[in-house]
């Protein structure tokens, strides 16, 4: 009785090791939603609680194979299981895991917020809210556009909306046909009908000749960002009136 008792003592002291990593993997998955509020202020509900889920798996997975290792610690053994593990984990979710580091990244780090026009890859985009796997958002043509979170760690973001108001660049195209200085003062007039909507004085800069059109590139500092659309608008409205070929791209 007593060589039996011997024999399974160190068996059940890894059971009771085990057993207290994983009891205390709970205990620490029980808190996890009020640490991740307090490190995520502000973030919604539905986030954090998907956050929470993904790393309660991630918890949990590591508690069980610590818990394989303690109780069968032949280190071949445990050593292929865990590459195999490994290496399954990595290939399956490498999209997945990637995306979810460049999320968190993202709203931990302020870089983008709700209601923030962003440029990217040359696109001019409204941020109107975050998704699980990226952010929806809509253009001044209210085109609704989805951007991964991955794709806005790998590009060049500048974020448009400053404390001065919302920074946009406007590209106006007129035929060559019109002299640059004629073209030059129908833009500043027409610009004139919508500075009370501006908060510093406008950029007109004449950047050459693309094809068959003199190119002016103005950039505006909107105090209302909501009624970009509607500015834009009315500018190329007013340059028509003189120069009925105009195109614009904001």
């Amino acid at each position: 009785m007593n060589e039996l008792l011997n024999a399974l003592l160190p068996l059940i002291y890894r059971i009771i090791a085990a057993t207290i990593v994983i009891v205390a993997v709970y205990a620490i998955a029980r808190f996890l939603t009020k640490l991740l509020q307090m490190f995520f202020k502000g973030a919604e509900a539905e986030y954090i609680a998907r956050l929470t889920e993904l790393l309660k798996l991630f918890l949990y997975l590591v508690a069980a194979i610590v818990a394989a290792s303690i109780i069968a610690p032949e280190i071949q053994i445990f050593s292929a299981l865990l590459l195999v593990i490994g290496i399954a984990i990595v290939v399956m979710l490498n999209d997945v895991l990637r995306n979810i580091g460049a999320e968190i990244y993202v709203r931990h780090h302020g870089v983008v917020r709700r209601g923030d026009w962003i440029e990217i890859e040359g696109q001019n985009i409204r941020v109107l809210d975050f998704g699980a796997l990226g952010i929806w958002g809509e253009t001044a043509k209210s085109e609704k556009v989805f951007v991964p979170y991955s794709k806005i760690l790998n590009s060049i973001v500048t974020n448009r909306l400053t404390i001065l108001g919302l920074l946009t660049r406007i590209q106006i195209l007129i035929p060559s046909s019109y002299s640059v200085e004629y073209a030059e003062k129908v833009v500043r007039q027409a610009i004139e009908k919508i500075k009370e909507d501006l908060v510093t004085e406008p950029e007109i800069n004449y950047a050459g000749t693309v094809g068959e059109s003199s190119v002016f590139l103005v950039e505006i500092r909107i105090i209302n960002y909501r009624k970009l659309e509607k500015i834009i608008a009315l500018l190329e409205k007013e340059i028509q009136t003189r120069i009925p070929e105009v195109r614009i791209k904001a």
